[in-house]
């Protein structure tokens, strides 16, 4: 049987007292990167950047790298896969990579990001992130802007495997039974159905306030009724954040509804990660933290937990 864990809420005062700084609640969507860790000096990692595109030439993307200075362990360095690239690096800072710099097993960073400044490129990770929901179906529209196509996680996951993944390891001694996929929002929907289509593909899965409300439940959906089996014991860490209530985000209309979706969705999720044999689950809260703050918030304790 999967294994359930629930770990303490004092995730937020460690990540507090690193000084780690926090996303904003809303985040500006036209954002940019400027200056970031990437651009100091730092004893323990160094920095590259990759640019790759798709097999069509249609997408493409740059992958900001950090590595470690430290000899790789025998079995090679962990790896941790970031979405949203962009926005993960800005929330980087020196202590924290001096703190992964000082573990047993260093890990190497790969912060996947669409090829441009933008913090945040809302039209790219909707179709990027997003399952198609019904197959052979020639476009589909994201439910939250019909503007956005949606449907587009299983070619980023062929691109995470079939590019991505040798060009990181082309830089690097990279250990295959540490490879862990990081995701927020969005992003944490597309580690979830990573987890249920292709659950070889990574030996951990950090789903950050994934959005189960998306296309009413589809990700659960997914996760009750078409999950492949396990081959190999995997890791799940589900981090969600708990903001204080009475906040005016959380009066809006649209906001409460995705509240209210992603509870009646976060039932059917236990149940459906109960049934998935192989698979340990541990859970974190962020108290106090809104939806926007935790992708920050979610970084260090997820980093950490594969460097040990």
């Amino acid at each position: 049987m999967p294994t359930f864990r629930l770990a303490a809420a004092a995730v937020v005062l460690t990540v507090a007292a690193m000084g780690m700084p926090l996303a904003s609640a809303q985040p500006d969507p036209t954002a940019r990167v400027g200056v970031t860790v990437a651009d100091a000096t730092l004893q323990g990692y160094r920095f590259e950047q990759l640019r790759i595109s798709s097999a069509d030439g249609q997408r493409h993307y740059r992958v900001h790298l950090a590595l470690p200075r430290a000899a790789a362990p025998a079995e090679g360095y962990p790896v941790a896969y970031l979405l949203d690239g962009n926005a993960a690096l800005m929330e980087l800072d020196a202590p924290l990579l001096q703190q992964l710099a000082a573990q047993p097993r260093p890990t190497v960073l790969a912060l996947i990001a669409h090829d441009n400044d933008l913090r945040i490129d809302g039209a790219a990770r909707s179709f990027d992130y997003t399952p198609r929901r019904t197959p052979g179906k020639a476009e589909e529209f994201d439910v939250m802007n019909v503007q956005r196509r949606s449907g587009g996680a299983d070619a980023f996951l062929d691109l995470i495997e079939s590019r991505i993944k040798p060009a990181v390891a082309a830089k690097a001694n990279l250990d295959p039974a540490r490879q862990m996929l990081w995701g927020h929002s969005y992003g944490g929907l597309f580690v979830l159905h990573a987890l249920a289509r292709r659950p070889a593909a990574f030996s951990d899965y950090v789903a950050v306030d994934p959005s189960l409300w998306w296309a009413d439940g589809f990700i659960v959906d997914e996760l009750e009724h078409h999950a492949v089996p396990l081959a190999a014991p995997a890791k799940l860490l589900l981090i969600q954040g708990r903001p204080a209530a009475g906040k005016p985000a959380q009066r809006r209309t649209d906001h409460a509804a995705r509240a209210a979706g992603n509870a009646q969705a976060a039932v059917r999720l236990d149940a459906a990660l109960r049934e998935m044999q192989g698979l340990d689950v541990e859970k974190q809260g962020l108290p106090g933290l809104s939806h926007g703050q935790t992708l920050g918030a979610a970084i260090a304790p997820a980093l950490l937990s594969l460097s040990r």
